[in-house]
Order: C-alpha cells, then sequence, then structure tokens
C-alpha cells in the first residue's frame, strides 16, 4: 500500500499538479487513512474502558481481576521482589529522609493528644441529609467530628430480615460469628442456625422479650452478609468493603448501655425500631477535655464516625412495643 502511495505521488509530481489540484485528489484517500486511524484507537481503548467500567461497578468482576492480579504478582516473585514496595507509600525513592521516632503502639482505648482539640469545643453531634460521602469526609471525617445521616431510609422488619438471611446467606446460617451476647441460648449451645430457629419459635409469642448481638468476622459470612445489609446511598465505590459486619436486635428487652469494639470507619444502621447510642472520647480526651455524646438512632436514620477519636456503646431503654429494633453496624478499614 506504501508503495503504490508513493508511485501515485511521484506519478503526480511529473504531471505537475497544483497543491489544490493535490489536496482535491487525495481529499478521499486521506480520509479514509484517517479513519482507519481512529478505528485503531477506538478497538485498543473501547476494551480498557468497559474493564473500568465493569471494575468500577461491578463488585464480582472488581474481586475476581484482583484476585488475578495477586496470583500474578505470585507468579512474578521468582523474577523480581515486589514485597518491600507493598506496604510503601512511594514507589519511587526520594533519597534519604528523617523518619520520626515513633511511639508505643496506642491501645484501643487510646488516642493521640493531639486529637483531643478537635472535639474539645463540640457541643452536640451534627446532623446532615442528601449528601455526598467526599462532603462527609471533608466536613466531619477528617476532623474526627461523627454525624448522623437522617435520610438513609433502609428499613426492614423482624420478618423481612429473618426472610432475607434464609434465602441468600446460607454462609452466614453455617458460620461461626463472634462478640456473642444473647438470651435466646446458652453461649455453647449458641449457633446462628439454632439462634434463628429459636428466633421463629417465639414468633408466636410476642410478649418474650430477648436480644440478639453478633459480629461477623468470618470472611465467608462477611461476603454473605453484604447481599442482605444495603450498603448506605453515600457509600462510595472507591471506598473498601466492610471487612466485619454486626447485627444488634432486641425485642420487647431493656439492655443497659454496653460498649463493642469496632475498629476503623464506622456506619451504624438503624433498620427499626431505635436504639440508644453513646460515643466516649478515648484516653487522655476524656479527662475533662472533651464531652461524651449521646443520640437516639431512629429508623431510616445512619450514625457514622472513626474510632481513632471515639468508642461506641449502645442500649435501649424504653423498647417500641409494636416493633423489634434492629441495627447493623460496618466496619471499614478507612486509610486517607
Amino acid at each position: 500500500m506504501e508503495k503504490e502511495l508513493e508511485q501515485f505521488l511521484g506519478d503526480c509530481r511529473r504531471q505537475q499538479f497544483s497543491a489544490k489540484e493535490m489536496h482535491t485528489i487525495c481529499q478521499p484517500l486521506i480520509w479514509q487513512i484517517r479513519r482507519a486511524k481512529a478505528q485503531r484507537w477506538l478497538l485498543l481503548l473501547l476494551p480498557m474502558l468497559l474493564v473500568y467500567l465493569l471494575w468500577m461497578y461491578c463488585d464480582a468482576f472488581a474481586w475476581w481481576l484482583s484476585a488475578f492480579g495477586r496470583l500474578l504478582l505470585v507468579q512474578l516473585l521468582p523474577y523480581w521482589d515486589w514485597t518491600p514496595h507493598y506496604q510503601g507509600k512511594c514507589l519511587i525513592p526520594r533519597g534519604e529522609q528523617r523518619v520520626a521516632e515513633q511511639g508505643p503502639a496506642l491501645g484501643r482505648h487510646e488516642t493521640l493528644w493531639e486529637n483531643c482539640v478537635l472535639c474539645e469545643s463540640l457541643e452536640g453531634i451534627a446532623t446532615t441529609s442528601n449528601v455526598s460521602y467526599s462532603m462527609l469526609e471533608s466536613k466531619f471525617l477528617e476532623r474526627g467530628l461523627p454525624v448522623i445521616v437522617t435520610d438513609v431510609d433502609l428499613e426492614t422488619d423482624l420478618d423481612s430480615l429473618l426472610w432475607l438471611i434464609n434465602e441468600s446467606a446460607p454462609e452466614l446460617i453455617s458460620s461461626e460469628p463472634c462478640d456473642v451476647s444473647s438470651n435466646l441460648l446458652l453461649r455453647k449451645l449458641f449457633s446462628v442456625d439454632a439462634a434463628l430457629q429459636k428466633i421463629r419459635s417465639l414468633q408466636a409469642q410476642p410478649s418474650t422479650r430477648w436480644h440478639l448481638q453478633l459480629r461477623n468476622c468470618q470472611r465467608r459470612a462477611v461476603k454473605a452478609s453484604r447481599l442482605y445489609f444495603k450498603r448506605p446511598y453515600f457509600y462510595p465505590l472507591h471506598l473498601e468493603p466492610y471487612y466485619s459486619s454486626w447485627l444488634l436486635i432486641s425485642h420487647q428487652q431493656q439492655r443497659p448501655q454496653a460498649e463493642i469494639d469496632v475498629r476503623g470507619l464506622i456506619f451504624v444502621q438503624q433498620l427499626s425500631g431505635h436504639f440508644e447510642l453513646e460515643l466516649r472520647p478515648k484516653n487522655p480526651c476524656n479527662d475533662g477535655l472533651c464531652p461524651s455524646l449521646r443520640m437516639r438512632l431512629n429508623a431510616g436514620e445512619a450514625l457514622v464516625f472513626s474510632t481513632d477519636l471515639w468508642l461506641l456503646s449502645y442500649g435501649l431503654q424504653k423498647p417500641n412495643p409494636k416493633q423489634s429494633s434492629i441495627a447493623s453496624i460496618f466496619e471499614v478499614d478507612w486509610q486517607l
């Protein structure tokens, strides 16, 4: 094709065509060449765009792509040791830098004393609605401030929740939960399946008081919980999926305030009824510097906060006689 084109241009030059005539003669050919280039770029970019869209909007595809990438990295280990870069923040060395001395690791009830200035003038907990995650992050989370989102509207009742678990989450039913608290069964007899069967049997006795608290800590149970615990509308695609989930249910039973061990970025969603929540500042901010925050979380609302500064407890003083109090909690490994 190139030889024929060069021969054609040579013939035109010998016949002394003007530049305007050459442009008129070659215009269809130029258009075809540009069209062929555009098609090549389109064929190259379309698959990349398709992979990107699937990765952004399809959790299953993103998981498989991530798994394939890890397998590929393992195969590359004999040829390139990438492990020193795994936890690194920068792939390109920037020369010698002074490294600040790190103090001892903080305990679960401790925070840096510099964080106390973030909450020392706090008078209450803010509420918001129709909000984006970027706004939550910049206005509240980066400053260590908790916030209640009032228009989450992820409500359900006990019957619907039990049906969803039974139909869509067999891995959860067969899993071994942790942080269990319940008056349904002796701890040595407790299993998720046995607890759910006990709850179904008690539905014929609506006046019977009971409660259930469990945390899904096994990977397969956490993945299964994503099938019946919907994310709030402001949960962004770029944020990691939650690594642990909690289910809190109290039926006609008062519950004293009890602290639960949650870590990271926390989403507490009230699905039915209400719970009374309390956020207490960590040491040393709890020594008269920052206030404890008490709130009532109603159905359709969500509390979002970071455990860098706060400890969480929940309870129930006045149960609703017409409905169970149900809440879910997501723990997310939050890295800015």
